[in-house]
């Protein structure tokens, strides 16, 4: 939701510019310890399409799909880090495809020494969205929302806000008039075939592939909740425990 995906490469500056201060209030007021993480948007998504980057290496062609796809997700990660550092957070670059590896596309390993001792100095982490090298199928694309899951159970994460450009998740998409308010293990097959849709280009699987990592997540005891980044206030209300529209995901 920080870049616009039906364009390549277009960053949405100001709503980054005016998360990163909402997020940079909440800290100073409640003293918050915060992880922020963010997806590709419209930056690597298109040269992931264009080489199948998620389908692993296939050929001389997958590995300058490799590389264009690490050099767009970070030349994001500088955009957003740099805007926390304007709003006067102490953000820290955590670069995934240098720290971790997949097999077949799952997690095997992520040394996050670095990332835990950037928290206990107080300072803001922000990785992101990357492709990663794959002991089987030579790359994978890892999204945030994989990331955060691995976070949330090393961390013991006890809260995860997911900020979008909608007010949840909806039953009726397109349409958006059916706003889900809870998703669980119980009702998620049910939901199921309202969660297909995305916005633009997105080779993470959209929507139902962050709701089924949701549902992973909470599974280590975090609540989840997906909230509308393009309403002013509302992620630094949500941060500072303030009820906020959205759909909550827990189990």
């Amino acid at each position: 939701m920080i870049t616009d995906k039906s364009k390549p490469e277009a960053l949405r500056k100001q709503v980054l510019e005016r998360l990163c201060r909402e997020v940079h209030e909440a800290r100073l007021e409640a003293g918050l310890t915060l992880v922020v993480g963010h997806g590709g948007g419209s930056f690597p998504h298109q040269p992931a399409h264009d080489y199948s980057v998620q389908k692993g290496v296939m050929g001389a062609d997958s590995l300058t799909g490799i590389s264009l796809v690490q050099d767009a997700a970070s030349r994001l990660n500088r955009f957003v880090v740099r805007a926390f550092l304007d709003a006067g957070e102490q953000a820290v670059s955590i670069q995934p495809s240098a720290s971790l590896y997949t097999r077949k596309g799952r997690v095997v390993d992520w040394y996050t020494k670095p990332l835990e001792m950037a928290l206990d100095q107080g300072m803001l982490p922000v990785p992101y969205g990357d492709v990663v090298f794959d002991s089987e199928i030579g790359c994978s694309i890892v999204s945030t929302e994989v990331l955060l899951g691995v976070l949330a159970r090393k961390l013991k994460s006890k809260k995860l806000f997911i900020v979008t450009q909608e007010d949840g998740v909806f039953a009726d998409f397109p349409k958006k008039e059916e706003l889900i308010q809870e998703i669980t293990p119980a009702n998620f097959e049910s939901l199921k075939p309202s969660l297909g849709g995305s916005h633009g280009k997105d080779v993470t699987g959209g929507m139902l592939h962050k709701v089924e990592r949701m549902l992973e997540i909470a599974e280590s005891g975090a609540e989840i909740k997906i909230i509308n980044g393009l309403v002013e206030g509302r992620l630094k209300k949500a941060l500072l425990g303030e009820d906020v529209p959205g759909t909550l995901v827990r189990v």
